[in-house]
Formats: structure tokens, sequence, C-alpha cells
């Protein structure tokens, strides 16, 4: 299975989970039967011939109802760009988009998985966290992607209206609804802190000190 599908989610748009929360790729959810194609779609197919098998009937319904329920993958990578998001394993790949600070700390950009959605955030090696917002408040994960591109392939743009953000920017993730988010780098105390935006907001956001931070003028990432 290609390593560019990520997730997958059922129809109501949740992400499916083992029995300790850890969320299932496409390739662990069709081991257990719960999808039945590496694309996530459905062979209904299947529940027809469940039906037709008469005394088989009570033992295989259950498992043409999970077949139902399960929608679709995410795409973890979108296609023809130069960058990649991969999994944190507690070592820092050569090539990951990194910024050193004025405070003496490396931070990563990563994202992470909250409230249904795949958020942009600032991951720290020393900590193994990553740090992003949601609803008014500061969001760490412990488990999460970092961004890994050549560096010569990626440029910050300042911005201080999200509707002027260009086409190459780079895809951070998305809220619940699908709505793409973007990688954003703000400012605080001459710190810069990635976060994320998206196209009909009007500031960018990014988690720090336990709150959600707004700022009007920040930069976006984007490839070339």
């Amino acid at each position: 299975m290609s390593d560019e599908w990520e997730y997958v989610t059922d129809d109501e748009g949740d992400f499916i989970e083992d029995e300790n929360g850890n969320i299932l790729t496409p390739e662990e959810a069709e081991q257990r039967g719960l999808v039945t194609k590496s694309d996530g779609t459905t062979d209904r197919s299947i529940g027809a011939g469940i039906l037709a098998g008469g005394a088989l009937l009570g033992g295989l319904y259950v498992l043409n109802k999970q077949l139902k329920k399960k929608k679709r993958v995410k795409k973890a990578n979108p296609d023809n760009v130069p960058y990649k998001w991969v999994k944190w394993t507690g070592t820092t790949p050569a090539n990951a988009v990194s910024d050193k600070n004025n405070i003496g700390k490396t931070f990563i950009i990563g994202r992470g998985v909250y409230e249904n959605g795949l958020h942009p955030g600032y991951a720290d090696p020393a900590t193994k966290k990553l740090y992003t917002s949601y609803g008014g408040e500061e969001v760490v994960l412990k488990e999460f992607e970092i961004l890994t591109c050549p560096q010569n392939r990626l440029t910050w743009i300042k911005c201080n209206d999200p509707k002027n953000i260009g086409a190459k920017a780079v895809i951070g993730g998305y809220e619940k609804d699908d709505t793409p988010l973007y990688v954003t780098k703000c400012m605080r105390d001459k710190t810069p802190y990635f976060g994320k935006t998206y196209k009909n907001g009007y500031c960018a956001y990014y988690g720090y000190d336990g709150k959600e931070w707004k700022l009007n003028d920040f930069e976006y990432l984007a490839y070339n």
C-alpha cells in the first residue's frame, strides 16, 4: 500500500481507532476487516453475498454493517509537491523543516490529529511534543507528523489577509469539515512559532502558554 494514504474515517468523519485509541492506517483497518479496499471504499457486493448466505447471516451481518459505515481515507500528502509529512519517530530527519530561535530552541513544523481535524503547529524535539491550538486553547499532542522538504524548495511569504494565500501554499492539514489549513509563522517577542490559517479567515493561529493566540500579520509557507 502506498504510504501517501494515511487515515481512514467513517461516515461521521471520525477517525477509526483501535482499542487503545490509536488511529488506524488503511492497511491496519483492512487487516481488521473494517474496510475492503486500499482507497477506503467499500464493496457492497460483499454485503449482498453475506445476506444470501443463509446460515452464515448471524455471524457475518455485523461485518457487513461495519463495511457500510466506513467511508474514505485521508491523503497524507498532495500529489506533485516537493514536501512530505512523515510520522515523528523521536529523531529529526536531516530535511525536516525547522527554525532555531533566539530562546535556544529548535522548533520543527508539525501537525497532529485533534477534534477530527489535522492541525499544524510546532514540534519541540526536546519535549517530543507538538504544540498547536483549537477553540481558544493550546493543544499539546504526543503523536504527530513533521514536515520534510529540501530547504531550497520553500519560502516564507508575508501576509495580512488569508484570502491572498497563493496556490502553492503548503497544505498543513484540515478542519473537521475538510477546510484546508495552511502553515504559518507567527512572531512573538522576536521568537517564531509555527501555526495555521485558512483562506476564509482573517488571521493566523498558534498555541502558546495554554492559549490559542491570533495574529493579523504573519507569514505563510509556500513551495516553488
